[in-house]
């Protein structure tokens, strides 16, 4: 039977953790139609094929590409096949073979060591070979390493994602593909087919020349590919594809010495995963190219892209608006210590591993994360340098989870040091508990915003409702902010309305013409006279000190409105 509703689903990173989606996205398309999918890492990779199953539906009416991503998920539960598709290149294989050992914990504390310094000091050449490869281990491509039967991870990624999506042979998805998939009848009047994508896939890479995350689809068009750097990379009908598409675009200023334009919405929906999966130093970086006017020489540097999780492991704010149309749900992975045990109270007494707030109370509390417990000093010095490394990496996310609105619609999955991560070769029944943990985890949140209550608080109309209040109080707070500022310069300073009402108005980024400076003006004031009022009405704009007044009392911690740079 098809959904009546839709909603946007965000998944977070966690290399081989990535097993337990496809159950869970399983169970929430059964209730919704996909929109906006998002994620990082592994969970970029579960979105890839989640939008490509969403096409297959939209297209054919039919529901089997997402029985189909299921099937191949216990396909990997097969003794070796997830550690087959981690191939190394065979300039790195050795040295792979070796980190295998420590990863899977064959190895003590100073062998480890010792294993590091050797990589610090460059001996045997170990270190190069991972800098020739791309900064990693393995491209996905097991150059020189190919072997009879099954495929390299993105070679097999890149079959995956257009077989789920029913695609003709030959022929990768794309994000135009899906951009302009069918909508279906039951949002044929929430749609707006001029500003919304039919399919809003959103991959998060890290650029580390820039220093700062990217979406993909990139929103200019400023970087090019080399087609050689990219055929060890990806397989070569990509190659050829990305070569075809750019050909039109040969006149532009980024093709020279063999490069060429990356498409925005041609660009295969391939590239997106891998660029999101690169774990530093596991899987190679992906290299583009970008002109750097601030060079007076040969201006096209190379620019380096590694794991989306490095700057956002879970882009939970993804597709979120104040108010939203529809849910926006996450599937969020959480690990426990070496205890085993989550750090969440109902699930420690109830020895349940998914979690998903049960009322307004649960899930306000920051999770404890305890780095100094190791046996050793050396221990303790690792310990407190993952936690540098893990703060820096998700405290972006973690702001967003403690806000009333944004905990409700997220489930947590919690595994132990054993499932999931950098656990190459997981067994067989570990996969298959995953597998089973990620459909209880999908069937819960799906379950809860399926219900429209009015009397129900975690509904969706309790969500809805949550998400009002948080807004307004953010926003009447930004807003009172900004009449005060307007209203109030410093000494020898002009207000806002003076520089709109002079006609020496400051030069930077003026109006084209007098209309519209005088409708700025005009709208300016009418905003302003709006604040002014709604203010005399007694409602909060940011004072904590009269609960009484509507907003006021409203949930806590409350949304912040601020200013940032799109990804």
């Amino acid at each position: 039977m098809a959904p009546e509703r839709c909603c946007d689903l965000v998944m977070k990173g966690g290399i081989t953790s990535g097993v337990l989606y496809p159950s869970a996205v399983r169970e929430i398309a059964e209730r919704f139609y996909l929109v906006g999918i998002g994620g990082t890492s592994a969970g970029a990779i579960a979105a890839s094929v989640a939008a490509a199953a969403e096409y297959r539906r939209r297209q054919t009416g039919r529901f089997d590409g997402f029985e189909r991503f299921e099937e191949i998920a216990r396909e990997l539960a097969s003794p070796g096949r997830l550690l087959g598709l981690f191939r190394p290149d065979d300039q790195t294989e050795r040295l792979f073979r070796v980190v295998q050992r420590v990863l899977e914990g064959r190895t003590g504390l100073f062998t480890r060591l010792g294993i590091g310094w050797r990589l610090l000091v460059g001996r045997d050449r170990r270190l190069a070979r991972i800098v020739d490869n791309g900064f990693g281990l393995a491209t996905g491509m097991a150059n020189g390493n190919r072997e009879a039967g099954e495929p390299p991870l993105t070679e097999w990624l890149a079959d995956t994602i257009d077989e789920v999506a029913g695609m003709p042979p030959g022929e990768p998805l794309t994000f135009a593909h899906l951009r302009e998939a069918r909508v279906p009848d039951a949002l044929s009047g929430v749609l707006d087919r001029d500003h919304d994508p039919a399919i809003d896939l959103r991959a998060i890479t890290t650029c580390l020349t820039f220093g700062r995350p990217f979406e993909i689809p990139f929103e200019q068009d400023i970087f090019a590919f080399d087609p050689e750097e990219w055929r060890r990379l990806f397989p070569e009908r990509i190659v050829a594809h990305l070569e075809r598409t750019a050909g039109t675009r040969r006149a532009s200023t980024l093709a020279r010495d063999r490069r060429l334009p990356l498409p925005r919405f041609e660009l295969p929906v391939v590239v997106a995963a891998r660029m999101s999966l690169s774990f530093p130093g596991l899987f190679s970086m992906v290299p583009l190219h970008a002109i750097n006017w601030g060079r007076t020489e040969e201006p096209m540097q190379r620019v380096w892209f590694s794991d989306g999780g490095i700057t956002s492991n879970f882009p939970i704010h993804r597709f979120d608006a104040l108010y939203p149309r529809w849910p926006t749900l996450g599937l969020n992975l959480q690990y426990t210590g070496p205890d085993g045990q989550p750090a969440r109270r109902r699930l420690q007494r109830d020895g349940g591993r998914v979690f998903v707030a049960r009322d307004r109370r649960e899930g306000v509390l920051d999770l404890w994360h305890d780095f100094e417990r190791a046996d050793t000093a050396t221990g303790d010095m690792l310990g407190f340098a993952a936690a540098i490394f893990r703060a820096a990496q998700v405290w972006h996310d973690n702001a967003y989870l403690k806000l009333p609105g944004y905990r409700d619609r997220v489930a947590e999955i919690w595994l132990s040091p054993d499932e999931g991560g950098l656990n190459l070769d997981m067994d067989p029944a570990t996969i298959e508990r995953l597998i089973e943990r990620g459909r209880e985890a999908g069937r819960t949140i799906a379950e809860r915003f399926s219900t429209v209550s009015g009397t129900e608080p975690m509904s969706w109309d309790g969500h809805r409702w949550t998400r009002f209040r948080s807004a307004m109080a953010g926003l009447m707070h930004a807003l009172r902010r900004l009449e005060r500022n307007a209203a109030v310069a410093m000494p020898g300073d002009a207000t806002l309305a003076e520089l709109l009402a002079g006609r020496d108005r400051p030069p930077s980024y003026p109006f084209d013409t007098l209309d519209q400076a005088q409708a700025a003006r005009h709208a300016t004031d009418d905003l302003l006279e709006l604040v002014a009022a709604i203010r005399a009405l007694g409602v909060c704009l940011g004072s904590d000190d009269d609960l009484e007044r509507p907003f006021c009392s409203g949930p806590r911690p409350r949304v912040e409105i601020g200013s940032r740079a799109p990804f």
